[in-house]
């Protein structure tokens, strides 16, 4: 140590992201002075942007030291790359101590008796490339029930995509591999070097092979599919971690505190992970380990009326949950031949929508606008529409205020809708991953209603949000960016959520998913990437106008965008009768306004036309939170496309609709009947529907405003005496 301290020391520079402990140093001195034969000294220079440390001998020669390589392989490398340059003659960029060809694979032989006494419950999967018949998989799960000492049952499932013949997989954390190549090398190999002196011609050597192939029985290894790595970064709700090579794209993952994350990004040196809790108590260095399965949720009845965030657990105060059962909240979306068209009707209660572009069970409908001009409001009437039906609702909140959603629950709770409705709320205030993972919560849950022969409805509240989320966690993983600083992949991420709504067929129990994504646009600009991804996936779409807004319609429907792609078929065949001529009023009534606006000259038949169009427009709004039912819907539109309101003021129809049903009701129920349970709308119905309302208005009192401006168009063409109702 004393020569180690002269001025005649070789000073080495070390260039490291964090500042190396002085014990670390004098080590490193001792260790470098024996493998170069002089003593040496070393100069710390602070790199932020160095993965581990470099070690520069000279300017030719220097050691790359990285940290995510295994600590055994990383010192014996690190021992034979100073050793290389020191000898001199090697390239800088030969000596880099990397993970290299390091194996990432670890597999340990396991008792077959301890992974099977480890097994809870009765059932295992069996997972093959092509389908396997049934005497096997009895044979198999005798096997396994001899070697359990209990009864032991096998489920089939063909995966073309195995490497493996078949995987059996035991639980969520082993699984055994019968894949045939391993027997068939180890014979073949073992033969030929019995056989090579043997003069074999070759197809002799082939024949026998083929003999060897054909005898050769699967063998059987049991994996434990657990991989054990550390952490090289954390913060901002994400952790990189090393060491996890074999890790699958959304498996969980448990850090060493118990904390969990989601693998989100998988590169070859290093994967990026979305932390599903707080990253406090994650240190650098510390130990993370793979589950071997992807992220479940708690379903089942249970959950109805409750508040859950994205990870099932209760967050509304009132107890635990005992859910059903657990299931992943990413799946396959259903096949083509599992699905069946949509041919059922989704009653939303909100005339415009029902009448104009009908929702189906099973449907993708669009929500789309600018903030603050009723989307929502649309969503939560839709579900408060569904109280007397077998719909179950899910409603998510990505991004949204604790106070925003407590407006909600509370409209739900005072409508009664909170009894079949459950809740998944991800707040801006909690990690990325929890505001990532929130609609695929609920599409899982809305699942479970689908597959146990139920109708669910999904409503995701908002997709736009949810695309930020995503883009604030690509960033942080330095993804690369694209359209409008949105990954490449956000389609990706959208389809495959909205695609898992669907109407199965009858062979898998006739249930359906519906789903209504929100998505916000800015300044009505529906062209821009996300609202043109999101309209490309779902069935139609409801645009929101913020002029109609200002203008005090609502709900604010652009008619002339808003489509659904479903049509008629998602219509009762009543209310398609009685809503078919008012989208042609209403296109007439937009068309002959410009010119009316202008002072142009108009004929009766177009004074007609309009005051048929401003009447359907007025009556087509409605007040807020207040769903109709369907009688009531084909009551009043009814009596607005047939004229029979075209002689009351504009200003008077809102009023005049309460009346009428009101009247109605009370003295004509059983018209109410008529409606709730006819198919059609035939002439004995029509007349007593006129009968009605003609009663109804002898009976109405108009309201005579003295500000002009309270008239609409066309009423403000027609003189008092042309009104025909008596004050």
């Amino acid at each position: 140590m004393g020569r180690a301290s002269k001025t005649t020391a070789r000073e080495l520079i070390v260039r490291s992201r964090v500042e190396l402990s002085d014990a670390l140093v004098a080590l490193l001195c001792e260790r470098l002075g024996e493998l170069l034969g002089e003593p040496v000294t070393i100069r710390q220079e602070r790199n932020p942007h160095v993965r581990g440390a470099i070690i520069y001998l000279d300017e030719q020669r220097q050691v790359v030291i990285d940290t995510s390589a295994p600590l055994k392989e990383m010192q014996r490398r690190l021992e034979r790359g100073v050793t290389l340059a020191a000898r001199g003659g090697q390239r800088a960029s030969d000596i880099i101590v990397s993970q290299g060809d390091v194996p990432l694979i670890s597999v340990s032989d396991t008792n077959l008796k301890r992974a099977l006494d480890a097994l809870r419950g009765r059932r295992v999967r069996l997972e093959a490339r092509a389908p396997v018949d049934s005497d096997v998989t009895d044979h198999l799960a005798a096997k396994l029930s001899a070697a359990a000492g209990r009864d032991i049952t096998v489920d089939m499932r063909v995966d073309p995509r195995l490497e493996a013949s078949a995987v059996l997989y035991l639980g969520e954390g082993q699984r055994v591999v019968l894949d045939d190549r391993f027997a068939w090398l180890r014979d073949v190999t073992a033969s030929l070097e019995r056989y090579r002196e043997a003069g074999f011609s070759p197809d002799e050597t082939y024949d026998y092979i083929r003999s060897i192939i054909d005898s050769t029985q699967p063998e059987l290894r049991l994996e434990e599919v657990r991989e054990a790595g550390r952490v090289l970064e954390v913060g901002d709700g994400i952790a990189l971690v090393s060491g996890m090579g074999t890790v699958g794209s959304q498996e969980v993952v448990e850090f060493e505190n118990g904390a969990l994350g989601i693998a989100f990004s998988l590169l070859t040196d290093r994967v990026g992970c979305l932390l599903l809790g707080s990253e406090d108590a994650i240190r650098e260095g510390s130990g993370v380990r793979r589950t071997g399965h992807l992220l479940k949720t708690p379903v089942g009845a249970s959950l109805r009326g409750r508040i859950v965030d994205s990870l099932g657990r209760p967050i509304d105060g009132h107890g635990p949950i005992a859910p059903d059962a657990m299931r992943p909240i990413e799946r396959l979306a259903p096949g083509i031949t599992d699905r069946m068209p949509v041919d059922t009707p989704l009653h939303t209660g909100i005339k415009v929508i029902d009448a104009l572009v009908p929702l189906g069970r099973g449907q993708r409908e669009l929500i789309i606008g600018d903030r603050k001009i009723g989307k929502t409001s649309i969503a939560i009437d839709t579900i408060m529409a569904q109280h007397d039906t077998d719909v179950i609702c899910v409603y998510t909140s990505i991004g949204q205020k604790a106070s925003s959603v407590g407006r909600i629950v509370q409209t739900l709770t005072e409508s009664g809708a909170m009894e079949y409705t459950t809740l998944v709320v991800a707040l801006p205030n909690e990690q990325p991953a929890f505001r990532y993972i929130a609609p695929y919560t609920a599409c899982a849950m809305g699942e479970y209603v689908m597959d146990g022969g139920g109708h669910g409805l999904v409503v995701y509240d908002d997709l736009s949000k949810h695309a930020a989320t995503y883009r604030e966690v690509s960033a942080l993983l330095k993804r690369p960016i694209g359209r409008e600083a949105y990954p490449g992949d956000i389609f990706y991420v959208h389809s495959r959520l909205l695609e898992r709504s669907a109407r199965l067929s009858a062979e898998l129990g006739g249930g359906s998913l519906t789903g209504l994504p929100i998505v916000e646009t800015l300044a009505g600009d529906i062209s821009a990437f996300i609202p043109t991804n999101v309209i490309s996936i779902c069935d139609g779409q409801i645009v929101l106008d913020t002029g109609l807004f200002n203008e005090g319609v609502r709900p604010a429907m652009d008619v002339g965008l808003s489509v659904s792609r479903v049509g008629g078929a998602a219509q009762t065949r009543l209310v398609k009768q009685v809503a078919g001529r008012l989208r042609i009023d209403l296109a007439q009534y937009q068309e002959m306004a410009q010119f009316v606006k202008f002072g142009a000259e108009v004929d009766q038949a177009t004074l007609d036309q309009l005051t048929r169009g401003e009447r359907s427009r007025e009556l087509l709004k409605q007040t807020l939170h207040n769903p109709m039912p369907e009688a009531h819907e084909a009551l009043v539109l009814f009596a607005v496309v047939n004229g029979l309101l075209d002689d009351l003021p504009t200003a008077d129809l809102a009023r005049f609709e309460r009346h009428v049903v009101d009247f109605v009701v009370r003295a004509r129920p059983g018209l109410v009947t008529a409606l709730a349970e006819g198919t059609r709308m035939d002439e004995a119905l029509e007349d007593e529907i006129r009968t009605a309302v003609d009663e109804c208005k002898a009976s109405f009192t108009v309201q005579v405003e003295t500000e002009p401006t309270s008239l609409g168009l066309a009423d403000s063409m027609v003189s008092e005496e042309e009104v025909g109702v008596a004050p």
